[in-house]
């Protein structure tokens, strides 16, 4: 509960910080004393405890249990009963579209408001610390704010309208004894939602849109079983709405083998695989924070039916050490592989055109790094791995390269194909001034080697390329390079990077 109220305190700070501005050298409280005198002059719009202005309620000034509010509101303005501790009921009349931010905040004895049919919006915090027990929100609806419901711990039950709503941040969160909601009708969930709720089953047939800047998902801790959920209508590509419940958390745990939570394709929860884990062919796209903080997988081999690996997908996976992905992956979310300690060997798909923000930011082993051949965009610390990694060798193509805050070291090497084309980049010419530039080449272009000998061919900077040998009946060459011997012969060996043909002769003898 200590996270929660951090992140309550944190949300309030934000929207007092937003309502209350200083303007013109007048701080907000000066404001406020002048607009409460200009509505003391002004009889005409005020109505007993209740200041009016232009259909806004702006404050509330009395002390009864149960209020009413006057016909003529059209809205509930910001903090206009917060923190009132004696209201126990409200009524809210016809006319009222929008309740504003921290409207009735930590109205701590208020345990039953009745909601009008013409009410469209519920902003932050609304009705955040309050006592209410259950709640019918009308037909009209379509947005609860962020924390608007949050960290009321009497609230049992929700009725929610029967058509496209959106549900922002937090809103229900901390809601502890919160165990009856309809969400068939939700279209949009943000971050936290229903962290910490009593929820046991919930209907997100509608659910379409997921957001989390955070990254958080949306019902942590709670015993919600999923297992029933058949079809996501919803776009995992950013949020993986499952994250830290206790569904996700445990799925696999005690099998024998590496088990996977998929839907639809969508690879949701990775958490209990341990070990060298190949993703199978069924999953189409890997969410993201899938294995986020898994400490047990060591390797990880991606299929080509996989197309998109979702942000923070590997997060903190402290004892991953290499990856590898087929060019089916065209999208590798920010923060994929961030924290992942001991990541030293990694295989980028050719397709991806754009390294996300942070995408190996505390990688400290990774020291080479080949780009994709179509990337085009780098985002801030894309390429900064660690302060405490030693120097890198970065391989990249030359093209229309474009860069936002990227981060390298005093020390660090780029790689590329010609020389002589850096000066057709303006990102390259600028790093040509920075770090070192060189020019990739083979470790060797002419071998001798005895049957049943391996020699690890490889380019001067690591670089990760396609592989082929001219007769394979005289020596094989694997994916990474290795060449293995088989019988005396010439071979050709060529390695391709970027459209470029890199070749060495081999010649295989007897023992």
């Amino acid at each position: 509960m200590k996270l929660i109220k951090i992140i309550f305190g944190l949300f309030i700070v934000s929207i007092l910080f937003v309502c209350l501005p200083e303007v013109d050298g007048v701080n907000a409280a000066q404001l406020d004393e002048i607009e409460k005198a200009d509505m003391e002059v002004d009889e005409e719009q005020n109505t007993g405890d209740f200041i009016i202005e232009d259909g806004h309620l702006v404050e509330y000034r009395g002390h009864d249990a149960k209020v009413v509010i006057p016909d003529n509101v059209t809205s509930i303005s910001q903090f206009a009963f917060m923190g009132n501790k004696e209201i126990v009921d409200v009524t809210i009349p016809c006319g009222v579209t929008v309740i504003d931010e921290m409207s009735f905040y930590n109205c701590t004895a208020l345990e039953t408001v009745q909601l009008p049919e013409t009410l469209r919006y519920i902003w932050s915090l609304a009705f955040a610390e309050t006592k209410l027990s259950y709640v019918v929100l009308p037909e009209s609806l379509k947005t609860i704010g962020g924390a608007a419901f949050a960290n009321c711990t009497s609230l049992k039950g929700v009725q929610m309208p029967q058509h496209p709503i959106e549900i922002h941040d937090y809103a229900f969160a901390a809601c502890e004894n919160l165990d009856t909601i309809d969400l068939s009708a939700v279209e949009f969930m943000g971050e936290g939602v229903f962290d910490y709720t009593a929820l046991k089953q919930v209907d997100i047939s509608s659910l379409e849109r997921v957001w989390s800047e955070k990254g958080g998902g949306m019902f942590t801790d709670t015993d919600i079983d999923f297992s029933g959920l058949e079809h996501l209508a919803m776009d995992t590509s950013e949020a993986n709405p499952f994250r830290d419940s206790r569904y996700w958390k445990e799925y696999g745990k005690g099998e024998k083998k590496n088990t996977f939570w998929i839907v639809d394709g969508v690879l949701l929860s990775g958490q209990n695989c341990s070990g060298k884990v190949e993703i199978p062919e069924t999953v189409t796209r890997i969410a993201p924070f899938a294995f986020a903080g898994n400490d047990k997988i060591t390797s990880v081999s991606i299929p080509d039916t996989v197309t998109a690996v979702g942000r923070g997908a590997f997060l903190d996976c402290m004892k991953l050490k290499t990856v590898g992905m087929r060019d089916s992956v065209t999208k590798l979310g920010k923060e994929a592989f961030h924290g992942c300690i001991r990541l030293s060997e990694i295989r980028l798909s050719n397709r991806i055109e754009v390294l996300a923000e942070e995408l190996f930011y505390g990688c400290q082993r990774l020291t080479e790094l080949t780009l994709p051949g179509q990337t085009v965009r780098l985002e801030p610390f894309s390429l900064h791995f660690s302060p405490y990694a030693e120097p890198k060798k970065i391989t990249l193509p030359i093209g229309d390269l474009e860069e936002y805050g990227v981060y390298l070291d005093i020390g660090d090497t780029l790689y590329v194909t010609d020389l002589r084309q850096v000066e057709q980049s303006p990102v390259l010419v600028e790093w040509a001034q920075r770090y070192g530039i060189k020019e990739l080449a083979l470790n060797e272009t002419r071998l001798t080697l005895h049957v049943g000998e391996k020699y690890p061919l490889r380019f001067n900077s690591g670089a990760k390329a396609t592989w082929k040998s001219s007769k394979k009946f005289v020596a094989t060459v694997g994916i990474t390079g290795n060449i293995y011997a088989k019988k005396p012969g010439v071979t050709v060996i060529t390695a391709t990077i970027y459209g470029k043909e890199y070749t060495c002769r081999v010649e295989v003898v007897e023992k």
